[in-house]
C-alpha cells in the first residue's frame, strides 16, 4: 500500500511541475479572446518587489497565463447553464439556467386577496411625500430692483474679453468601480461581489436574431396602425460585475445594439441603457434581487418617452414611500452557500413612486376579461407575509391586467416579464388604458390561448410595448411565446 501512495504521489508531483514548467514556457498566451484584455507580465525591479506591488502582479500574470485557461473558462460557462445543486435539508436550493427558469413563468401575489386585507382594492394609502430639491444656485432669478440689474460689460467689445465661450458640455457618466475578478465568488450560476448578487447572461447571436423577428412579427399581426416600440434593458451584472462579466460574450450593451440592429425600422426602439448608465452612482439595482428598483424603472420611463414622444413627469413630483427590508431572488437562490449569509445581513430596500394620476386596475384569467379581480397599481401596504416587496407592483406577474387612469390619452399593450411591473405606474401619467400582458401565461400547456390580432383590435389599441430585459431575448421559450401571441408557429 506504502508503495501505491508513493506512486500516485510521484505522479501528482510530475503532473504539478509539468504544468508549472508549461506555464513559465507558454509565451502564446498573450491575452484572452474572450475577456478582450491582454496579459501584461510585470517588469521586476527592488522598489516593486519592496513595496509589495511586485510579487501580487506576477500571480496575477501567471493565473491569467495558466495552460488551457480559456479552454477551462469556457468549460466554466458551460456548467452554469445547467442546473446547481446546494447543500442539504431545508435550506438547500435548486438553481437552474436563469433564461429557462424566467421564461417559465412569474411570481404574484397568492391570490391578491391575502395581500390586500389590510386595504381596499385598487385603493391607495397615502405615502410620504418626495422632498423636493433645492433650487439651483446657478438659477438667474429676475428682480424689480434696478440696482440689481446686471451691469454692462465694461470690457471694450472690440477687444477679445479672455476667454471665448465654450458651449455647455453634457454631464459625464459616473465612473463605475468595476470590482477585481478576485472580489468575485460563485454560487451556483450566480456571481457575487461582496454584497451584490448578479446573473450574467451570455450572448446567443441566432437568439437574439430570433427575439428581434419575434416583435417584428408582433407588429406585423397589429398592423400599421399600431406603433410597436421595444425597450431592452440591462441588468445590474452590466455595470457592477467585474469587467470580464460584462464584456465579450456577456456585454449587455453588445447584445441590446446586435438586437436593435436587427429589427424592423419602423419599430421604435429605447436606448434605456444610457440612462441607466448615467445613473449608476445611485440605487438603480437591487442587491439581493435580479430586478431593477422602481428608480432604475423611472430612468428607463424617461428614455422611453424621449422616444414615445411624451414629456416625461419629473420625479420629484411622485409621492413615495418606502420598505424597510427586503431579500430578493439572488438571495433566495444563493441559499446553502456561503455568500448568503452576507447577503442576509445586507438586505435591500425598496422605495416606490404613486401614480399621479388617479387609477384602478383588474387583473384577469384569459382574454375573456370575465371576472376580474381589482388590484392596486401599487400597494402600499403588503402583508409583513409577502417576502417579495418587488410583488408590490401591480401584483407581480399576472395573465392580463387592465391599468385604467384618469388621462384622456391612448390604449396601450404591454408585453412584458417582471421587469415591466416597475415600469407600468409611470405610464400611467400618459395611457389612459393600460393592458399588460405576460406572455409566459398564454399559448401553452395548461395556459389559455390568446389571439393578440383579434385581442388588440377589440380593445382599440393604439400602441405596443415590449419591455424585457438580456435573459429574455436570449431565451428559446420565451421567444417561442411572443411568436404564439403573434400567430407564428
Amino acid at each position: 500500500m506504502k508503495k501505491i501512495y508513493t506512486a500516485l504521489l510521484l505522479v501528482l508531483l510530475t503532473a504539478m511541475f509539468s504544468v508549472g514548467v508549461y506555464s513559465l514556457a507558454d509565451y502564446d498566451a498573450t491575452g484572452s479572446a474572450s475577456e478582450k484584455r491582454e496579459f501584461i507580465k510585470p517588469e521586476f525591479s527592488v522598489k516593486a518587489l519592496l513595496d509589495g506591488t511586485y510579487i501580487p502582479a506576477l500571480e496575477r500574470y501567471y493565473s491569467d497565463t495558466f495552460p488551457g485557461r480559456e479552454s477551462l473558462l469556457k468549460a466554466n460557462r458551460t456548467l452554469n447553464k445547467f442546473y446547481y445543486y446546494s447543500g442539504s435539508g431545508e435550506d438547500s436550493v435548486l438553481i437552474v439556467n436563469q433564461t429557462d427558469a424566467a421564461a417559465q413563468g412569474g411570481e404574484s401575489l397568492d391570490a391578491v386577496q391575502k395581500a390586500n386585507q389590510q386595504t381596499s382594492f385598487g385603493v391607495q394609502e397615502p405615502a410620504q411625500e418626495a422632498p423636493a430639491e433645492p433650487p439651483s444656485d446657478s438659477t438667474s432669478v429676475p428682480s424689480d430692483d434696478p440696482q440689481e440689474e446686471p451691469q454692462p460689460d465694461e470690457t471694450d467689445p472690440a477687444e477679445p474679453a479672455g476667454e471665448e465661450p465654450t458651449e455647455p458640455q453634457p454631464e459625464a457618466d459616473p465612473e463605475i468601480d468595476t470590482p477585481d475578478e478576485s472580489d468575485a465568488s460563485y454560487a451556483g450560476s450566480v456571481v457575487v461581489v461582496g454584497d451584490r448578487a448578479m446573473e450574467i447572461p451570455t450572448r446567443l447571436d441566432d437568439i437574439i436574431t430570433s427575439y428581434a423577428a419575434a416583435v417584428g412579427n408582433l407588429a406585423k399581426a397589429l398592423g400599421p396602425d399600431v406603433r410597436t416600440i421595444s425597450l431592452v434593458t440591462p441588468n445590474g451584472g452590466e455595470f457592477y460585475s467585474p469587467e470580464s462579466l460584462h464584456t465579450g460574450e456577456h456585454s449587455q450593451k453588445d447584445m441590446i445594439d446586435f438586437c436593435y440592429g436587427q429589427m424592423d425600422s419602423g419599430i421604435v426602439t429605447v436606448d434605456a441603457y444610457a440612462k441607466l448608465r448615467a445613473h449608476t452612482d445611485e440605487y438603480i439595482y437591487f442587491r439581493t434581487d435580479h430586478h431593477w428598483t422602481q428608480l432604475g424603472a423611472y430612468y428607463a420611463y424617461t428614455a422611453f418617452c424621449e422616444a414615445a414622444g411624451f414629456d416625461a413627469v419629473p420625479l420629484e413630483q411622485f409621492q413615495t414611500g418606502r420598505y424597510d427590508t427586503f431579500l430578493g431572488s439572488m438571495y433566495t437562490f444563493t441559499k446553502g452557500y456561503p455568500q448568503s449569509d452576507v447577503l442576509k445581513q445586507h438586505p435591500d430596500y425598496l422605495d416606490y413612486y404613486l401614480p399621479i394620476a388617479d387609477t384602478h386596475a383588474r387583473y384577469y384569467a384569459d382574454g375573456s376579461l370575465e371576472n376580474g379581480t381589482p388590484v392596486s397599481v401599487v400597494y402600499t401596504q403588503l402583508d409583513e407575509s409577502v417576502s417579495n416587496k418587488y410583488l408590490c407592483f401591480i401584483g407581480g406577474d399576472t395573465p392580463i391586467c387592465i391599468v385604467e387612469s384618469d388621462v384622456p390619452g391612448p390604449t396601450c399593450i404591454v408585453l412584458k416579464e417582471s421587469y415591466g411591473n416597475a415600469f407600468v405606474p409611470f405610464l400611467t401619467s400618459h395611457y389612459g388604458r393600460i393592458i399588460v400582458i405576460d406572455p409566459r401565461e398564454f399559448n401553452r400547456d395548461g395556459k389559455p390561448t390568446l389571439n393578440l390580432t383579434e385581442f388588440a383590435a377589440d380593445q382599440g389599441v393604439d400602441d405596443l410595448i415590449v419591455i424585457n430585459y438580456p435573459y429574455m431575448i436570449n431565451s428559446k421559450a420565451f421567444i417561442r411565446y411572443l411568436n404564439a401571441l403573434a400567430g407564428v408557429q
